[in-house]
């Protein structure tokens, strides 16, 4: 037997094994060498591993047993295979990606004979930016050979995965690379994982737990992250007692524009820089707006205060708040509004201590009677001489027992 039917029936039956111990529950070992055997047996072809020559294999470990005849039918098939893909007219890689969006090919075709990884990036650049969004073939090939040639797949999609992903070490090194769709690819990822959720937002309410509200202002805005599909976002940093801490705040697209009609000549830039992007770029393509690179500053909003939360979460019987700094806004109010409600507050409270006071007055009362004074000399003792005053303090003492 040679060496190409020793290494179709080692992975023959490294793939049987494969499937026999995920049958059985046991945990599959050795899962990551079928993609290296794979790449090993196509490559004494001259073939890419994509997924049109996998195929291939896959088909030939689908059968129930393996012998002669079968290994002499697969190692025929590759030959064809091979034979038709090497005396193809030789084309460019900016033909093949042409060519590869005329006819709609699958990127996992695509790419490993672009020798590029198939990864969720590369996946990205082709399937939504060229395919889908009808981006220049051109653009898209820069991106990949900057990302391939700095090695920075891994990063990229690390990226994806750090909420305050702008502030983060990595998004300075890949920025130094001039790679341009980074921050798409971001917001890409986080509205995939978004659509999969229930399109129903779930509120406190519908969860079931009474949320910590606290309200907020002076907050330095360094993103907002635009998706009309997905809620917008606004990430910066807020004042907490004498440091400045990370905050992302969830909020309703007419929320994003009611805060930034507030924010003064900055806001309304701002907000005409979004009407912009929707006009251009269609509702469907997400964006971060990067304060400092657009506009050459943060954005303060200090002419309103929001009222947020966190969202909880179960943990055994308990409700407990998420650890992230990521908030939902409640209401936003006016300055205006916010000094009525904090007056209403302290006024409320201040009468709440009248009323403690006055019901505990008809203790005193009470103990003063008990020494046999005078009903109408306890009353004046205890500041209860007023008839009216005597029945307040006499129900609020009875609500307290």
């Amino acid at each position: 037997m040679d060496k190409l039917k020793l290494k179709l029936q080692e992975y023959y039956q490294h793939c049987q094994q494969q499937e026999t111990r995920t049958k059985t529950g046991r945990k599959a070992a050795g899962k990551a060498a079928a993609p290296e055997m794979e790449n090993d047996i196509l490559l004494q072809f001259g073939l890419p591993t994509s997924k049109r020559f996998v195929q291939i294999l896959h088909d030939f470990v689908s059968h129930s047993q393996v012998n002669d005849h079968l290994l002499d039918y697969v190692s025929k098939k590759l030959r064809e295979a091979a034979r038709k893909y090497l005396l193809a007219p030789v084309l460019s890689d900016i033909d093949q990606l042409s060519q590869a969006k005329d006819n709609k090919r699958s990127p996992y075709d695509l790419l490993p004979e672009l020798a590029y990884p198939v990864n969720e990036y590369s996946l990205f650049l082709v399937g939504e930016l060229l395919y889908r969004r009808n981006m220049p073939a051109m653009d898209v090939l820069e991106e990949l050979k900057k990302v391939q040639q700095a090695g920075v797949w891994d990063d990229v999609l690390l990226l994806s995965k750090i909420i305050h992903y702008t502030t983060h070490e990595l998004y300075n090194v890949v920025k130094k690379l001039h790679l341009h769709f980074v921050d798409e690819f971001v917001q890409y990822t986080r509205r995939q994982d978004a659509s999969k959720a229930p399109n129903k937002k779930a509120t406190p309410a519908s969860e079931g737990y009474t949320p910590n509200f606290r309200s907020v202002s002076k907050i330095e805005v360094e993103d907002i992250v635009f998706d009309e599909q997905d809620m917008p976002s606004i990430i910066g940093k807020v004042k907490t007692g004498a440091r400045n801490s990370n905050i992302t705040i969830l909020l309703e697209f007419s929320e994003l524009i009611q805060i930034l009609m507030s924010a003064g000549e900055m806001g309304l830039e701002v907000s005409s820089f979004i009407k912009k992007i929707i006009t251009d770029a269609g509702r469907e393509r997400p964006t971060v707006i990067d304060m400092r690179v657009q506009f050459g500053q943060l954005l303060m909003l200090d002419n309103c205060y929001l009222e947020i939360y966190k969202p909880q979460h179960r943990h055994g019987q308990k409700w407990v708040e998420d650890r992230d700094n990521l908030f939902f806004v409640e209401k936003i109010l006016s300055k205006k509004e916010f000094e009525k409600r904090s007056k209403e507050v302290e006024v409320k409270q201040k009468i709440q201590e009248c009323l403690e006071l006055i019901g505990s007055s008809y203790a005193s009362y009470q103990r003063l009677r008990k020494l046999g004074i005078t009903e109408e000399e306890a009353k004046l003792r205890a500041g209860l001489q007023d008839e009216l005053l005597f029945k307040l303090s006499t129900y609020l003492h009875k609500l307290k027992d």
